[in-house]
């Protein structure tokens, strides 16, 4: 179990690892990229991200350039499932965790004020020595365990890998598909990156990903529509072409498809949901 500070928590590049991670944020500007969701961190935020689960958080460059004195902070804590021995979830006691890391593969968004004592205890375990750092995280995740106040981050787990020959080369199709999705994409771009030709690259990333490349290109592109959506700036045509698709009909189909909703659906039922609305 690694407990860290702020800079692991920021502007590293997309990646994913074995370790799961939980991140509180204390205070900060930016975005997440978590797996296929993309949306605005905000302050409070308690995050659980399952292993191997793509991920990253950039610092809003505009607000820090403005503030250089507003240094984000947040609390990260890193550990294996297996930390504690292969089999130690699966007793009777601690079932509830082993479910909860499982859902945890989605990526979990927990409000951090609906749960005081485990961020009292995530202060507390920077200070703890390893016995009692133990006790404590067990303590946070049967907290979050039995909690209700959460939402899912990813509609759908995403697959995990643990050939690193094989996680190199997704890792690098990931950073590359979030770096340039607002722009035209090819399969020879992205086929170019694990030195494969364009129908064995096809075949390799469906084989490690359960969906095909442009599946998730259209799932990235959505979750940040999404994020645009929410933020109400743009309206809906303008979207469409701010998220990378040339063609608003394509656009609307997979939007549909993805979140099971129309764009202006989403939009309207998620400002229903905003403090002072409806």
């Amino acid at each position: 179990m690694v407990v860290k500070g702020d800079e692991i928590a920021w502007n590293n590049p997309w990646h994913f690892h074995p370790e799961i991670e939980i991140i509180y944020c204390i205070k900060g500007k930016g975005t997440n990229f978590i797996g296929n969701s993309i949306s605005a961190i905000e302050e409070g935020e308690l995050l659980l991200i399952g292993k191997n689960l793509p991920h990253t958080r950039q610092r809003d460059k505009d607000h820090y350039l403005a503030h250089p004195d507003d240094a984000p902070e947040s609390i990260v804590v890193q550990f294996r499932e297996e930390f504690l021995g292969k089999d130690f979830f699966t007793i009777d006691e601690f079932r509830p965790v082993a479910a909860l890391l499982n859902r945890a593969l989605h990526g979990l968004k927990f409000r951090g004020a609906g749960h005081p004592k485990a961020i009292d205890k995530l202060y507390s375990l920077q200070d703890c020595d390893p016995a009692e750092a133990v006790i404590e995280l067990l303590g946070i995740l049967h907290m979050l365990a039995c909690s209700q106040d959460y939402a899912y981050l990813n509609h759908v787990p995403y697959p995990t890998e643990s050939n690193e020959n094989v996680t190199r080369k997704i890792n690098t199709v990931y950073s590359y598909t979030i770096e340039n999705f607002r722009n035209p994409i090819s399969l020879d771009d992205v086929a170019a990156l694990t030195h494969h030709s364009v129908s064995a690259f096809c075949r390799y990333f469906k084989t490690h990903t359960r969906k095909s490349y442009f599946q998730y290109l259209s799932e990235v592109r959505i979750a940040y529509a999404c994020k645009l959506l929410m933020e109400g700036n743009l309206d809906i045509s303008e979207v469409c072409y701010a998220s990378g698709f040339n063609n608003f009909s394509n656009f609307h189909k997979q939007f549909r498809r993805i979140v099971q909703l129309s764009p202006g659906e989403y939009r309207r039922q998620g400002k229903s949901k905003m403090p002072g609305t409806g």
